[in-house]
């Protein structure tokens, strides 16, 4: 019994033994290999600096001479139904582009054609409040068992009040013209600008009507709150003012002010956005690119010190293989 008990402890302080020295092992065997990367990197040192100083020089001259492209970004509101006309006005836009229609852009006031490389409109999709703008909306979602799959599809998404245009311009100094004209162009159509003077003043005046109906529930307000009947206890006041709207209570014209306050903040913020038939929220000009592949001087050095690691890597890969495939 005690000899089974030794055997069995020296058996594991073998096992211990082993798997401390295969770890032993590992560990040693990856200072060995990074002692041969820097070994490598050390005997072709100089070779490695040149080619990184000629790939940036070559990135420098080619960031200093060649086409650079800016992007430019401007955030618009569709108003009076417009969505449609916008998109439809952005495809135009592009297609001549493309084709090279000179006479079209300088009726526009852009000189050349080639001062600006590409234009597209995205929506900016907001799920919450697409619904919560009315219950039609709402309505649909639900119909859909909340499935928010199609929400990006095209047809939905012009749905949404805010929208991208992404214009790219080839020179720096000409950006804020190209941006300029494509809204002038935008904004150029005489249908809708006939609506948006027609529909502004309506807004102007429902606004106004209800400041009208705010101040006549005031005046009530006032009027009753000055008249207290006879016998009329100050705590009996206070079922004027119950939550629950009643015909002819109090509590129905307090709610019904509050709706009317909701209804001239929401009026006004239309009246904002009114003044234009494209209505330009945010607009920035000559986007700087993050990220060093932005700039070619520091990426041309990059992908030639990746190209001759990768290059002496497949030659030793392909040694070591060589040597297995030969064993005896």
């Amino acid at each position: 019994m005690s000899e089974n008990t030794r055997q069995n402890h020296t058996s594991d302080e073998i096992d211990l033994g082993v798997l401390l020295q295969k770890i032993k092992d590992f560990f040693k065997w990856i200072i060995r290999g990074i002692y041969t990367v820097f070994l490598f990197y050390k005997k072709f040192a100089i070779l490695l600096l040149i080619l990184i100083v000629v790939g940036f020089v070559a990135g420098y001259f080619m960031d200093s001479s060649g086409s650079k492209t800016f992007k430019n970004e401007v955030i618009v509101v569709p108003n009076f139904g417009s969505v449609d006309y916008l998109y439809t006005s952005i495809q135009e836009l592009e297609a001549k582009r493309q084709i090279g229609d000179i006479s079209f852009f300088k009726e526009m006031g852009i000189d050349s054609v080639n001062y600006f490389s590409g234009i597209e409109i995205e929506p900016i999709v907001d799920i919450y409040s697409f619904l919560g703008e009315n219950r039609t909306n709402l309505e649909a979602f639900k119909a859909l068992k909340g499935d928010a799959s199609t929400v990006g599809a095209m047809e939905t998404a012009k749905n949404y009040k805010f929208h991208r245009i992404t214009i790219y311009t080839k020179t720096r100094k000409n950006s804020s013209k190209v941006v300029s004209k494509i809204l002038e162009f935008l904004n150029d159509n005489d249908y809708y600008n006939t609506v948006k003077n027609s529909l502004s003043q309506n807004l102007l005046s429902r606004i106004e009507t209800n400041k009208n109906a705010v101040q006549y529930i005031n005046d009530i307000l006032k009027a009753q709150g000055n008249a207290k009947p006879e016998g009329l206890s100050p705590e009996d006041n206070l079922f004027f003012f119950r939550s629950e709207p009643q015909i002819g209570s109090m509590g129905g014209l307090v709610n019904s002010q509050q709706e009317l306050f909701e209804e001239i903040d929401k009026l006004t913020v239309k009246a904002t956005d009114a003044d234009k038939v494209i209505k330009d929220v945010s607009v920035k000009i000559n986007i700087p690119k993050k990220g060093i592949t932005s700039s070619k001087k520091w990426l041309f050095p990059l992908v030639l010190f990746i190209a001759f690691s990768g290059i002496f890597l497949l030659i030793f890969l392909f040694r070591k293989m060589k040597e297995i495939a030969t064993e005896e």
